[in-house]
This record gives C-alpha cells, sequence and structure tokens, in this order.
C-alpha cells in the first residue's frame, strides 16, 4: 500500500523499539500505529469516492439457467409477487394479470386470472402489492386502482389533477399508497381508509417522474429523469430534497436514471442507462454518491431491486439491452451470477423476485411474456423450458 522506502524506514523503526525503553516503545507504537490508520483510512475513503467498477470473476460469462417461460396473451410491463401469486400489467389489454403456479415438476400445472378495470383503455402501468390488495397506476386512466387479492374487485380512485399520467406506485410501510403523476411534476399519496389523494408539487418543471419508492417512511425516494435528479419527499417536513445525479469521477459523463431501489433505512439505489452503472447515495452521513460502472457498456440496466438474506443485502438488476439478469453482493460489489434470459425479439421492462423460493421473474413486452429463473441460476446449458 505505501513506497518501498517508507515501507524500510517503518519496518526500522519497529527493530529499533526493540531496544527502547519501555515508556519509548509506547509512544513510538502508539505513533506508528496513529500514522497507519490515518494512511489506511484515506486509502479506503479515497476508494469510496471514487467509485469503480463491478468485480465480475474469471470466466464469469453469462449463462442461461432453466428458464421457465410462461406466454401472455398481450405485452406485459410490470411484475411484482404476492399473495401467492405473480401479478403483471397488460396495458394495451387494459387488464390485470395473475399467474397462480398449481403444482412444480416435469408436468408444470399453472392457472391465469385476469381482471378489466372498469375505466375503458386505461392502461394499466406499474404495481405495488401489500398483504391483502394489489395497487396500480393507470395511466391513460389518470387513475389509481385497487384490485382485492381476496375476490378480485377492482375499485378506481380518479387523480385529482387531469391528464397527470400516473407512472410508479408503492405502499409504505404505514399502508399509505405512494405514486408519481409524470405530466404534472406531482407526488402524491392515496390513504386507503378514506380513499382520499393527497398531492405534493415536487418544484421541478417536466421532471418525468417514473419510479418512486417508498420503503422506509422517514423520505419517499422518487427518479426525475427530466432534471437529471433523484428527489426525496419527506412527510415529517413536508419538503423536497433534491440530489443531483453526477458521476464526478474523469470521464464518467453523466447517465439517464432507470431503476431505484431503497432500503428499509431510507438508502437508495439507483440504476443508468447511458454508460450503464450503479450508485448508491449515503443519505444522511458525509458521503454523496458511490458509483460502481457496468463492465458491458451496451447494457441498460432497467431495473433494480434488493434482497436481504441473513443480514446481507443483494442487489438484482435487469440489463434490457444483453438480455440478462444479474445478481451483486452490494458489500463489496462481487457479482454473484450472470444468467441470460429472452430471446432476440425480447424487450424485458421489469424485474420481480419471489423471496421464499428464490424465483427471478422478469416481464417480457417483446416476446408477450414472463421468464421464470430458478436457483441454481448458474448452470452450464442452456435449457428454455416454455409452459403448457
Amino acid at each position: 500500500m505505501f513506497d518501498t522506502a517508507a515501507t524500510s524506514a517503518k519496518r526500522f523503526d519497529m527493530l529499533k523499539l526493540a531496544f527502547a525503553s519501555r515508556a519509548q516503545r509506547s509512544e513510538r507504537f502508539r505513533k506508528f500505529l496513529r500514522l497507519w490508520l490515518w494512511k489506511s483510512l484515506a486509502l479506503l475513503c479515497g476508494a469510496a469516492i471514487a467509485g469503480g467498477a463491478l468485480l465480475f470473476p474469471q470466466g464469469a460469462n453469462a449463462v442461461t439457467s432453466t428458464v421457465k417461460t410462461f406466454p401472455l396473451p398481450a405485452a406485459p410491463f410490470d411484475v411484482k409477487v404476492g399473495g401467492g401469486k405473480i401479478w403483471f400489467t397488460l396495458p394495451d389489454a387494459n387488464k390485470i394479470g395473475s399467474l397462480e403456479i398449481l403444482a412444480s415438476g416435469p408436468i408444470e400445472q399453472y392457472l391465469y386470472t385476469f381482471y378489466s378495470p372498469p375505466t375503458p383503455n386505461s392502461e394499466p402501468y406499474r404495481l405495488a402489492v401489500d398483504s391483502d390488495n394489489v395497487w396500480f397506476t393507470q395511466r391513460r386512466g389518470n387513475r389509481i386502482g385497487r384490485l382485492s387479492i381476496a375476490d378480485g374487485v377492482i375499485t378506481e380512485y380518479e387523480v385529482p389533477t387531469p391528464a397527470s399520467e400516473p407512472s410508479g406506485i408503492d405502499v409504505a410501510p404505514d399502508g399509505r399508497v405512494w405514486f408519481v403523476q409524470s405530466k404534472t411534476d406531482k407526488v402524491a399519496f392515496l390513504t386507503p381508509s378514506s380513499g382520499v389523494i393527497q398531492e405534493i408539487d415536487v418544484g421541478y418543471a417536466n421532471a418525468g417522474l417514473d419510479r418512486i419508492d417508498a420503503t422506509s417512511t422517514s423520505v419517499i425516494w422518487m427518479t426525475a429523469p427530466g432534471v437529471e435528479m433523484l428527489l426525496g419527499y419527506r412527510p415529517a417536513f413536508n419538503d423536497i430534497v433534491p440530489i443531483s445525479i453526477v458521476d464526478h469521477r474523469p470521464g464518467a459523463g453523466a447517465g439517464a436514471v432507470r431503476g431505484l431501489a431503497a432500503t428499509s433505512s431510507g438508502v437508495p439505489w439507483i440504476s443508468t442507462k447511458e454508460l450503464p452503472k450503479l450508485a448508491v447515495y449515503m443519505y444522511g452521513t458525509l458521503a454523496t454518491w458511490i458509483w460502481q460502472s457496468y463492465p458491458l457498456e451496451s447494457a441498460d440496466l432497467v431495473d433494480i431491486l434488493l434482497m436481504v438474506e441473513s443480514s446481507q443485502t443483494f442487489l438484482w438488476a435487469l440489463d434490457g439491452a444483453n438480455r440478462e439478469v444479474v445478481q451483486i453482493d452490494s458489500s463489496n460489489m462481487q457479482l454473484i451470477h450472470r444468467v441470460g434470459v429472452g430471446a432476440s425479439n425480447s424487450v424485458l421492462t421489469s424485474l420481480a423476485l419471489e423471496p421464499v423460493n428464490k424465483i427471478v421473474w422478469v416481464a417480457d413486452a417483446g416476446a408477450s411474456a414472463l421468464h421464470a429463473i430458478a436457483p441454481p441460476y448458474a448452470l452450464k446449458t442452456y435449457l428454455p423450458v416454455v409452459a403448457r
């Protein structure tokens, strides 16, 4: 870590300690230890601020696990897991769909169910699932929909601002349903007990709000690709925290924000498209963005999610350009798995994880299908299975 001369000098100092008095030995050792600690800390901080590249082990080529493909009657856009089912939106068909796996094995048994919102051509867009309901935005219908998992009944809530084109949606731990309006630069929340929607102007015109994450009630994060920002709304203070998405590393350039995922303590992760990267913003500390460049320059990291397992946090990312799903250890940015999915006509749009069996689900708008990737993820042969 240090230059040769400095290392030799310190070794010489350590030899002299053996011949010094006890007091001298103690004082000189403390000085040496302080110097070593400060230099080590400086190196660590420098590495954290500078960022780096994902660690792809030698031979970590993308492989394809046993991927099961479930054909759909229309193109899906978003996919989520909850209530023992896989939920997805079919925007062009104006439907919400569910897939229930009845039996696995050589003969796959499964059941599709489709639900139509009352408003015609409402374009169901993104999803959020809690213990009792599936919540979804209706981008063209200017509504928020609630589908009861128990009986399939859909209730709609009209957004107060006309033509707002609601996009991302999420359910907070306190039960509030948060969503963003892509055309009117507002974030809003719906209180299920009253059915009332309250809107907050984010203060930036043409923000193009897209994703939202309400994992932590202390700060609601949302992406604003129109102004290259990550915005955080703090309910306790009723204010917006603007964070510019800027990579200050030499030659790094800007990147259009795509995916968003936050930890339970409110730490947000994002992914970008141009010059594909992953980044974490250490909110509440003196640090800012910590960037990690994705090794494939052609990548488009369209979606990400976080999974906590045995106190360890893993980051999953969906690369739409190279048609693969990657799993990364967030503590050291070591790549664990790269799994190819889809075909040449695939347009991968969304990523979800079934936490019990660790099955990764991918929505494929190009092939009008859902793909299921089951562990072990890194099989050495390509064995696509089309569910019938």
